[in-house]
């Protein structure tokens, strides 16, 4: 009884799966590939395949061709065409099944194919699908009160009519079809898909008679849902830092400014090799952390990146408030964001910017003459008048202007002689100038010859836990600073600060030219060099803005950067605002030749201000 069944649903299968056709339709020359069992067949244990073929061309004759369990030709012609039968055999459990399946492959003819225009427009767009006969003249005229042409639109296959409207009706219904010409005078029977939708989507026949022929136009409409908002899914805060106490933050902060600082000198040596150079790397950093407050996507993995902070790092906001609460007492950081009123922003990020950098985003007057006198006197008071202008025009089309601004007046712990001096400074081209001079006769003062930067590196206390280091090359040639300056990485920079710590001081006589430095930088090329062109073109600023702002992003316009150091006797006085060869024993520190400076905090553990010094 068990065999009867089995054999019976074996019998059962194979007429089922004999019955099995799939016809096949390939252009001449394409390669064809044809399974020998069907997706619903189940797989049997020892399966055999057998292919054969009549040819069309000799429907009577049969040919074997193998028994792969699929059959493959490269290259599909006119003798290929014919009906593929594949046979399986195997076992399923204890069943010995056999199936069947064919394949009526024909070669494609020019008349097998269909040619169409495709349109593909955005939900809500108004488009016009044409239909117009080649020679409008020798249309046939309208039967009475009838259109020229017909339009159906294929439905599951069918062709269904399509209702045109008038143009008359547009004010009772803004959707469907429209005629495009109003009563068809013209010939042109084209019509006008309003507000469309994706329902609208599909293939759409236009039927009408040019002279005694019926005609017909395909046409196929692709209607693509709405793209989302830009800042969809880019407008949440800035989230959460779970290191409050900043235990870790610190450390990571000061690193990336440091590695930050090497990064952009790198890059400023390059584009200015032999002028006086000064700049805040710490005011830069700051500027830019605040802009990765509002950055989302793309544009806050660049920031990242070219900050050296680690990827999608929560804390480095936090940091930038803790760098600056323990800087207070030596060092001012204030940073300010100016914005067009017609820009609405996000209650968080005014908030966050509150929190984070003690000020909340201003707007900017009416008239650019106003805008720019508001920058302007935030600067200077940020700068207690050091810098008294940042800017000289603001364009009136500025829809953000960010700003951060670095003061530092640090007093020498070893003072130098009251009285007024003068030395010669040799500059890069060999020329010496007599230049006012700092000057003391037994001035103790930790130096020392780096191997690693290949200078004499000599460290000057200041209050407030504070150094300004002095680094002089090997002589005063031009190329002896530029190999200085390559070595000014990450990793030599760190180690300096520290292995100086270590440095014993010694009274000795030191020579240093007074300073007055006064630079600015335009930060355009330097952003692009670090990989923040994305700035300028289309940053991703989303968690700047509410969702009933403008959904155009504004890009960046204008980037400067402007340093102002003093070295005086009294000390050091800074500020900053964004938009010979010698032994190795040292009773003399002469920095009379071009030399880098560095201003230190050993509270924020990072330079404050980086400065090259051609002619004082």
């Amino acid at each position: 009884m068990r065999q009867l069944i089995s054999l019976h649903v074996s019998f059962l299968l194979l007429m089922k799966l004999s019955n099995s056709l799939s016809d096949v339709i390939v252009p001449p020359g394409s390669p064809l590939t044809l399974p020998c069992k069907s997706h619903d067949v189940p797989e049997l244990d020892d399966a055999e395949h057998s292919w054969s073929f009549q040819s069309s061309s000799s429907p009577n004759a049969t040919r074997k061709l193998g028994t792969s369990p699929k059959l493959s030709l490269k290259w599909a012609g006119k003798d290929d065409e014919g009906e593929y039968t594949c046979v399986t055999k195997g076992l399923r459990g204890e069943d010995r099944m056999k199936y069947s399946l064919k394949h009526n492959v024909k070669i494609a003819t020019i008349d097998d194919f269909k040619e169409w225009q495709v349109f593909t427009i955005t939900e809500r767009d108004t488009f016009t699908l044409p239909c117009k006969p080649i020679t409008p003249k020798a249309a046939s005229p309208p039967t009475s009160g009838a259109k020229r042409a017909k339009w159906f639109k294929e439905v599951e296959g069918m062709p269904e009519p399509m209702r045109v409207r008038d143009k008359d009706e547009l004010d009772v219904q803004r959707e469907g079809l429209y005629w495009t010409n109003g009563n068809d005078t013209e010939g042109d029977w084209s019509v006008d898909v309003w507000n469309a939708s994706i329902g609208d989507s599909g293939l759409y026949h236009c039927h009408f008679q040019e002279g005694m022929q019926n005609k017909s136009v395909t046409l196929e409409l692709i209607v693509e849902g709405l793209p989302p908002p830009r800042c969809h899914g880019f407008m949440s805060p800035w989230e959460r830092c779970e290191d409050q106490e900043g235990r870790g933050t610190r450390g990571i902060l000061s690193e990336s400014i440091t590695e930050f600082s090497a990064k952009l000198h790198a890059r400023l040596r390059e584009s200015k090799s032999a002028e006086n150079l000064l700049y805040s790397p710490l005011s830069i950093a700051a500027v830019l952390t605040h802009l990765l407050l509002g950055a989302r996507g793309e544009t806050r993995r660049r920031l990242e990146d070219a900050l050296c902070f680690p990827p999608m790092y929560a804390c480095s906001q936090k940091g930038m408030q803790l760098l600056k609460s323990d800087v207070k007492d030596s060092v001012d950081i204030a940073s300010q964001l100016f914005y067009n009123p017609e820009r609405i922003l996000s209650q968080s990020f005014i908030n966050q910017s509150q929190e984070f950098y003690g000020s909340a985003p201003d707007q900017l007057p009416a008239d650019a003459e106003h805008s720019l006198e508001m920058i302007n006197n935030w600067v200077a008071r940020s700068t207690r008048n050091k810098i008294p202008k940042l800017l000289d025009s603001v364009n009136a089309q500025d829809q953000l202007i960010l700003l951060n601004a670095v003061y530092f007046n640090g007093k020498w712990k070893v003072k130098f002689d009251k009285k007024s001096q003068t030395a010669a400074f040799t500059t890069l081209s060999g020329d010496v100038v007599p230049v006012p001079a700092l000057y003391s006769s037994k001035y103790k003062l930790a130096a020392e010859y780096n191997k690693d930067l290949k200078a004499q590196v000599a460290v000057f206390p200041l209050t407030g836990k504070n150094r300004l280091f002095i680094l002089l090359p090997s002589t005063t040639l031009s190329r002896d600073l530029r190999e200085l300056e390559e070595r000014l990485t990450y990793g030599n920079l760190r180690a300096m600060a520290m292995n100086m710590v270590k440095v014993a001081a010694q009274y000795m006589e030191v020579t240093l030219p007074k300073l007055k430095l006064d630079v600015t930088t335009d930060l355009a090329d330097l952003l692009e060099n670090i990989g923040l062109g994305q700035l300028f073109s289309d940053p991703n600023l989303c968690g700047l803005f509410s969702a009933e702002s403008d959904d155009t992003q504004p890009s960046l316009s204008d980037a400067r950067h402007r340093a102002s150091l003093t070295l005086s006797e009294t000390g050091v006085e800074a500020a900053a605002a964004t938009s010979m060869s010698f032994s190795r024993s040292f009773s003399t520190f002469s920095a009379m030749q071009p030399f880098v400076l560095l201003l230190w905090s050993d509270e924020a553990n990072c330079p404050l201000f980086v400065g090259r010094v051609t002619r004082p």
